[in-house]
């Protein structure tokens, strides 16, 4: 059952799992049948067949009985610390700029999430306009903004980039960790310090009824709002990498997001190296070798 269960799930999900935790990550997949059953008991509701575009979690839509509909999230417990900032980011949020908090399963590890629709992604909805998916996702940033709680618990990026103290141990290249290191503590200065999403990407923006758009998948960081941008324009650039006027493109996003929020585009710039950088060496922690081909692609920020 459990093999079957697997083979069916979307490839780079379980490359992603098995890649990142070995056989942990193995025994976590063959769990996930038993782990499903036990939510739609407690839960009442019938898990669909999961989402295509799976990383670290496994997800899928739900009905409950009467036909309402929901999204059920379980993640890999070794992201424990993960998933419940993400629950607490959820919970203050309280369903500004982002989906809604429905349940939680703390031994599962299993959110029950509204059900954003249409639910489609910037991408969908703006194929072939990238200057609008940019301008929308101007709107749905500044909406999810704002100023962190006092006496929060919530990571700082600060700690994020501690990765790259690390890395200097390994493999990874040095030229580019210094680079980005460099560029971090030079821009990360005390103003536009936000509670920020962590993961703001094309894929985590979706259409809905109650918003035009709104964020799912709020990892909840403390840090500079240019942060959030970088990961979105990282993003933005794979997605343009094989139009004809690619490097154009990408400037006018970095432009745009510039006069918006009043940051130079150079230190936009440098912001999208720098996040470049640690995202390659979080995919060299989980022994993938796309790592050089992430850090390869940083040259295009002309930094």
């Amino acid at each position: 059952m459990s093999e079957k269960f697997i083979s069916e799930l979307p490839r780079k999900f379980t490359e992603v799992i098995l890649g990142a935790f070995r056989e942990e990550g193995r025994r976590w997949l063959e769990s996930l049948p038993q782990i499903i059953g036990e939510i739609e008991r407690n839960w009442s509701v019938e898990l669909k067949a999961p989402f295509p575009n799976l990383s670290y979690h496994y997800v899928a839509p739900c009905t409950f009985a009467g036909n309402g509909e929901a999204v059920v999230k379980i993640g890999f417990p070794g992201e424990a610390n993960y998933i419940r900032n993400e629950r607490k980011m959820l919970e203050f949020l309280d369903g500004r700029a982002v989906n809604r908090l429905l349940r939680f399963d703390e031994r599962r590890f299993a959110f029950l999430l509204e059900k954003l629709s249409p639910g489609e992604n910037l991408k969908t909805v703006f194929a072939g306009n990238d200057e609008k998916a940019a301008s929308m996702a101007i709107e749905a940033i500044r909406a999810f903004w704002q100023k962190p709680p006092e006496n929060h618990d919530f990571p700082t990026l600060e700690s994020w980039f501690d990765g790259l103290t690390i890395a200097q141990n390994t493999d990874f290249d040095a030229y580019y960790l210094a680079k980005a290191r460099q560029f971090f503590e030079e821009l990360n200065s005390s103003n536009h310090r936000m509670l920020l999403h962590g993961d703001f990407h094309h894929e985590n923006i979706l259409s809905a009824a109650r918003e035009p758009f709104l964020a799912i998948d709020p990892k909840g960081i403390v840090g500079h709002k240019a942060y959030d941008i970088s990961v979105f324009l990282l993003n933005h650039a794979h997605w343009l990498k094989n139009e004809p006027d690619f490097r154009r493109k990408v400037a006018g996003a970095i432009e745009q997001f510039s006069e918006a929020f009043e940051i130079e585009p150079l230190n936009l710039r440098r912001w999208v190296f720098a996040h470049s950088v640690l995202s390659a060496w979080w995919t060299f922690e989980e022994n993938c070798e796309n790592w050089r081909r992430e850090l390869e692609f940083t040259k295009i920020w002309e930094v």
